[in-house]
Order: structure tokens, then C-alpha cells, then sequence
């Protein structure tokens, strides 16, 4: 059985990238993620959550760097191992099934264009091709 989880948070590191034997692209990044936590002071704490990411969602994660938003899902697992005091220690990671970008602003954006008496866009057609990972 698999645990899916989805997760909305802030990159903590730029991505890290390589290249898999057989060629395909793959992404690693750990990003923080706010919880409600009524024992904390200030209401929340924070699930640090490693992400790993294959093929073109490797690739649209590998645009984003330290500080981004984003959302990710897929399968959760908890990884152990022991640290150097001698201790298990544990963690979360998940491999990403989907990618998507919460940026809301765009760096170098483009004023829109005067559309007096032009002919609109096509229904369906946007300025965001670019965030959706097809």
C-alpha cells in the first residue's frame, strides 16, 4: 500500500540534478512545509520533506530554485537511517507524480499587447504553457 500525499510549501535549497544511466532526468529538492500545531507558540510547526523527481517532472522542477512556492504530490515514504551519535533518525521524502508552480509573480513579464480590433486567443490558450508539466 502507498501513501499519497499532497503538499504546498517553500523550496529550502536550490534543486539538485542528474542524469539517470539510461538517460532520464531526475531532480532532488527539500522543501518546508507549514502545519497547524496547537502545543507550538506561534500555532504551526514545519514538515521538512525531501522530493525526488523523474522525467519532465524532474525538468520542471529543476526551474525552480531555493525560496520558490510550489505544490507537489505523490507517494509519501518515511526513510531511516542512523545518524553519527549512534541514533535512528528518520524522515519524510516523496517521488513526485506532479509539479506545479505557485509562483505568482513572473520575472521579465510581458505587458499585454493592444487588442483593439484584434482578434482575441483561442478559448483555452493562456500565457502559462510554460508552469503546466505535461
Amino acid at each position: 500500500m502507498t501513501a499519497q500525499l499532497a503538499a504546498h510549501g517553500r523550496l529550502v535549497a536550490d534543486v539538485q540534478t542528474k542524469t539517470t544511466g539510461n538517460g532520464t532526468s531526475m531532480a532532488f529538492a527539500r522543501m518546508a512545509v507549514p502545519l497547524p500545531c496547537r502545543t507550538s507558540d506561534n500555532g504551526e510547526t514545519t514538515l521538512w520533506l525531501g522530493i525526488t523527481a523523474f522525467g519532465k517532472q524532474a525538468d520542471f522542477l529543476s526551474r525552480h530554485q531555493k525560496g520558490d512556492l510550489i505544490s507537489v504530490s505523490g507517494a509519501m515514504q518515511v526513510n531511516q537511517w542512523t545518524g553519527q551519535d549512534g541514533t535512528t533518525q528518520s524522515g519524510y521524502s516523496m517521488v513526485a507524480e506532479s509539479v506545479i508552480s505557485a509562483r505568482t509573480v513572473r520575472g521579465g513579464g510581458r505587458k499585454p499587447a493592444n487588442t483593439r480590433g484584434a482578434n482575441p486567443a483561442p478559448a483555452g490558450s493562456d500565457d502559462f504553457e510554460d508552469d503546466v508539466p505535461f
